[in-house]
């Protein structure tokens, strides 16, 4: 949801309220206190401590300067200041409300105890203050009590507080007879499988950990993460996709402490990698993996019903990018902001409805196990997972800076796994690996001058090798089919493009598929027939009116934002008529949309393609977040010298990142007619589709989301129902492009599968001297099923019915 409209509609909202209540009304506070809430989860917390602050003077004008009625405002501020990191003032504001609610005689505050347990946890990890917390505590234990009996899940949370206080002074003997106390209750109150109840369990493992009992620590943390799985299985088959996200961020917290277990805590107690490993395959990329399932759950068992929820969704979508490309053009009208807002709800509404229909078609969503992924993972591969995880201190309950950890799961045999070291250096590394592939541009193939560039790129390959691949290799043996699930900025790395301490690229040598998370291997064990003929898209006629030169010799790269004059502006493409051309006639039974035909209409109306070539002009743009210091994600890996003039104001990535189609240059206000954004390439009909390439710039890319994947084409292909996918990491060259695209349609056709036949393209492409640099090779990832593509007999099903045993989800 846009942070301005979002704003602006509770700025509507409180308008309306002040004129019918007045602005000193309790209920105008209330309000303030909702916005001042909404603003810290996004992070303004400057602006949520000025609403907060309102809304105290407007309760202190309506209460007066000590009325218990102003303490739920000061309770908010409080929270905010402690998110901040304020901790004084949250120190002021708490003993302001004890102080408060010792000097009435009104019933106790419900928010005192808070206010108590907040103040007692600051002195507690804080300042050290053991005693002064401890006698808060045991106050707060006391009233809640009093007011809401012994057996009340807020004295479990009573109970967990006082032991995590002599867990603090390494008195774990009475630690653990209060955690046991907590649990009790919490089980006996809300049961056993309530997430309350996981956090005692988690707070209980911590202790074992400081403890020195790591075998007691792993077991504990088994029930939370067990428990918390089942509980998000339920969580996810409902809701919007902004729902679903919100659900698994509350699992950060046990993500980590999982993962640190193994890595720092307890490296050699028993169960300990198997539980790192199960929590990363059932959490990793679920949001991804959820929205997949339900359109693909839809679409196999489709009616009439479900259909019309299927293009309602379709016309939100166009119309709400239409709204947005409108605004990033120029200012957008309040109208417009107040259109979008309805339109984003409408579509948000769509997506609950249709969660809640995969409901009903598939039933409840299981957690994965390691031994379901383990048999899914073909003969003589190894699936590596790669996370980028947060040290916790548990003396401290401190985080240190993050690292990256790969584990190794074999078909047969037992987990390994490695610590790869800090991610702020690997990051670091990225960052200058990723400029040195894109330097090199004209000189490479005008002039021949290749040894400068691919030598400073050799030198940063080498170095990020070293800490990335090189100590996974060791834990590999005799693998050379490597299923790599990345996690954050690894996620637009071509591991291909490095270099090995023999001095060669590990594509010579490794055959790389990229997935969003072991997970997906179960999910491509489901085949769908195609219920359509492969289609190629190529070329559009981005004005509409001129047609493509088939003579023009000049080669350009594939990325609009090079020469856009006022707003984005696309370039045709000679070369990418070629492509189009010698693919189609390469491919039997295909169609072949081109120039004025290339239009969004079409694509939007494809259904089941066996194949779909789309090759074109591709952008990914920044947001409204972007910073506004220089930094090398503007000049290479993201906004690719976006125009000045241009800004996106669009918080939505998926709304950030498209391809340019028929009639993209016709105006600015009807620009959106010819672009299709990730947004809408999610709810196209993919489903039975077996191969989908992107030869277009950086359809690979997104805005990245630890543990999340790619927010952009590639998320959005997958939602499609796509079975694998091609796309590139940055601005491809036109004419090297069309070449390794023939290259690779011969190797298909040839029988390769659709990972490798890539792979040997590249390795072809790497052998010429004018093109051995990664930058006109490296740029194209694979993902998905590696499985040859069928004949082009093979039978077209118009229901798109699985056309193997295997379709039941897992």
């Amino acid at each position: 949801m846009d942070s301005t409209w979002t704003q602006l509609r509770y700025e509507l909202a409180l308008s309306t309220m002040e004129k019918a209540v007045g602005r000193d009304h309790p209920a105008v506070a209330s309000m303030l206190d909702r916005m001042a809430i909404v603003k810290t989860n996004e992070g303004h917390y400057d602006h949520a401590i000025s609403l907060a602050r309102r809304a105290i003077a407007t309760r202190q004008a309506a209460f007066g300067m000590s009325h218990p009625g102003i303490t739920d405002s000061l309770l908010v501020l409080a929270d905010i200041q402690n998110q901040k990191g304020d901790f004084d003032e949250v120190e002021r504001l708490c003993r302001r409300v004890i102080d408060i609610n010792e000097k009435t005689t009104e019933a106790c505050h419900p928010g005192v105890s808070h206010a108590m347990n907040l103040l007692a946890d600051l002195l507690l990890r804080r300042k050290k203050d053991f005693d002064a917390a401890e006698a808060l505590f045991q106050r707060s234990l006391a009233m809640t009590v009093e007011t809401f009996g012994a057996d009340n899940p807020d004295v479990a949370i009573s109970w967990n507080n006082l032991a995590m206080l002599y867990s603090y002074k390494k008195q774990f003997s009475k630690a653990e007879e209060y955690f046991f106390q907590a649990l009790t209750i919490g089980e006996r109150a809300l049961g056993a499988g309530h997430l309350q109840v996981a956090v005692l369990l988690r707070n209980l493992a911590t202790m074992y950990i400081v403890w020195g009992k790591p075998e007691h620590a792993v077991k504990h943390l088994a029930r939370t993460v067990h428990t918390e799985d089942r509980h998000i299985a339920m969580r996810l088959t409902v809701g919007s996709e902004e729902q679903k996200r919100k659900h698994m961020n509350l699992l950060w917290r046990s993500t980590n402490d999982a993962i640190s277990l193994v890595a720092h805590d307890a490296p050699n107690a028993s169960q300990s990698k198997e539980l790192a490993l199960r929590t990363i395959l059932n959490r990793k990329g679920r949001v991804l993996d959820t929205m997949t399932d339900n359109f693909s759950t839809l679409r196999r068992f489709l009616t009439t019903a479900d259909g019309k929820l299927f293009e309602r969704l379709q016309r939100v979508c166009a119309e709400h990018f239409a709204l947005v490309w409108r605004g990033s053009i120029r200012p957008p009208k309040v109208e417009d902001l107040l259109a979008r807002a309805r339109l984003d709800q409408e579509r948000q509404q769509l997506e609950i409805a249709m969660s809640h229909r995969c409901g009903e078609l598939r039933g409840e969503l299981q957690p994965v196990t390691i031994e379901q992924v383990q048999a899914a993972i073909p003969e003589g591969a190894a699936l590596v997972e790669l996370f980028l995880y947060v040290p916790v201190v548990h003396d401290t309950d401190e985080f240190k800076p993050g690292r990256y950890v790969a584990y190794v799961l074999l078909r047969d045999g037992a987990i390994s796994w490695v610590d790869l070291g800090e991610s702020d250096a690997i990051h670091k590394l990225t960052v200058e690996f990723l400029a040195a592939l894109r330097r090199p541009t004209p000189t490479t193939r005008e002039f021949g001058d290749v040894d400068t560039a691919i030598a400073e790129h050799r030198t940063a390959a080498r170095t990020l090798d070293a800490l990335i691949m090189q100590p996974i290799r060791r834990l590999l043996g005799p693998i050379r089919k490597i299923l790599l699930s990345p996690d954050a900025l690894l996620n637009i790395v071509p591991f291909g493009a490095l270099i090995d301490e023999d001095g060669r690229y590990v594509i010579e040598n490794y055959e790389l598929n990229y997935l969003a998370s072991g997970r997906d291997l179960l999910r491509l064990a489901d085949h769908f027939q195609s219920r359509q003929g492969p289609v190629v898209i190529a070329a559009p006629d981005y004005e509409h009116i001129t047609p493509i030169a088939p003579d023009a010799q000049e080669s350009v790269a594939r990325d609009p934002t090079r020469d856009a004059l006022r707003g984005l502006s696309f370039r045709p493409l000679r070369f990418a008529a070629q492509e189009g051309r010698a693919i189609a006639r390469k491919i039997d039974g295909s169609t072949l949309l081109m120039g004025e035909a290339a239009t969004k209409g079409a694509l939007m109306k494809v259904a089941g393609p066996k194949l779909l070539h789309i090759a074109t002009h591709g952008f990914f743009l920044q947001g409204p977040s972007t910073q506004e210091a220089p930094s090398p994600f503007d000049e290479g890996l993201f906004g690719f010298d976006r125009p000045t003039h241009f800004k996106s104001n669009v918080d939505n990535p998926l709304l950030r990142s498209g391809i340019a189609l028929a009639g993209a240059n016709r105006g600015h206000e009807n620009q959106a007619l010819g672009i299709l954004t990730a947004f809408e390439v999610s709810q196209l009909d993919l489903l039975g589709t077996k191969l989908v390439i992107l030869s277009a710039c950086k359809t690979g890319l997104g805005e990245i989301a630890s543990g999340e994947g790619v927010y952009g084409l590639r998320r959005a292909l997958s939602i499609a129902g796509a079975e694998t996918q091609v796309m590139s990491l940055w601005s491809v060259d036109d004419a090297a492009t069309c070449e390794l695209m023939e290259a690779y349609y011969d190797k298909l056709l040839a029988g390769e599968g659709r990972v490798e036949a890539l792979r040997r393209a590249q390795l072809e492409m790497l052998g010429h001297p004018d093109l051995a640099h990664p930058y006109y090779w490296a740029c194209f990832i694979a993902s998905g099923n590696d499985a040859p593509l069928r004949s082009s007999a093979e039978t077209v099903d118009e229901g798109g019915r699985p056309d193997s045993a295997s379709s039941e989800r897992r």
